[in-house]
């Protein structure tokens, strides 16, 4: 017989995933409620509901041009050891849920960071260190492009980012997705 508990424990998440790489980073006090589901390792923009007392929220970017932050919560996982309990939680069954308060990083210049939500920009053929980045909104992942043949959106963009790390024989992967590092260079 089928139960949700089953259906929850059978079924694996497909969130981003990736990790923070500078030991120095400056966060937002606080953070910022969630408006919406929100996966780690994406760009946010911050906002204040005048409805809910100013309460600070935020939200994926909607417009490039903007200044944005890095949602990077701290997952808390389950790991069920004993044979009552042998699920174990992955970094892939994590997101911000809508009205949970985020940790959210300030983009300084130099904050290294991976992330698998990310994607080649048309016509780059392998993702090498010194191609550049920026988040694409529409598709809610960082668009790598090589210098001299940047995604349209690149240069209106208010963060940009330089590729510093990535592996491309499959073996760069936090639960079976691959990442790229990214560092902010503007």
């Amino acid at each position: 017989m089928a139960s949700r508990v089953l259906d929850a424990i059978n079924n694996k998440g497909n969130h981003e995933v990736g990790n923070l790489n500078s030991i120095d980073i400056d966060l937002v006090p606080y953070g910022a409620e969630c408006d919406g589901d929100i996966d780690n390792f994406l760009l946010v923009e911050m906002f204040y509901d005048d409805s809910d007392d100013y309460k600070t929220k935020c939200k994926v970017l909607s417009d490039a041009t903007l200044k944005s932050f890095l949602i990077a919560s701290v997952e808390e996982r389950f790991l069920g050891t004993s044979p009552q309990a042998p699920y174990v939680e992955e970094l892939v069954d994590f997101y911000n849920g809508d009205g949970e308060l985020a940790r959210l990083v300030y983009l300084n210049k130099g904050l290294r960071f991976e992330t698998s939500a990310f994607e080649k920009n048309t016509g780059l053929t392998t993702i090498v260190k010194g191609n550049v980045a920026h988040f694409d909104v529409a598709t809610k992942k960082y668009i790598i492009s090589e210098v001299g043949s940047e995604h349209a959106d690149y240069a209106t963009a208010y963060t940009k980012f330089e590729v510093v790390y990535y592996e491309d024989d499959g073996s760069y992967t936090l639960c079976e997705k691959e990442l790229v590092r990214l560092e902010v260079i503007s």
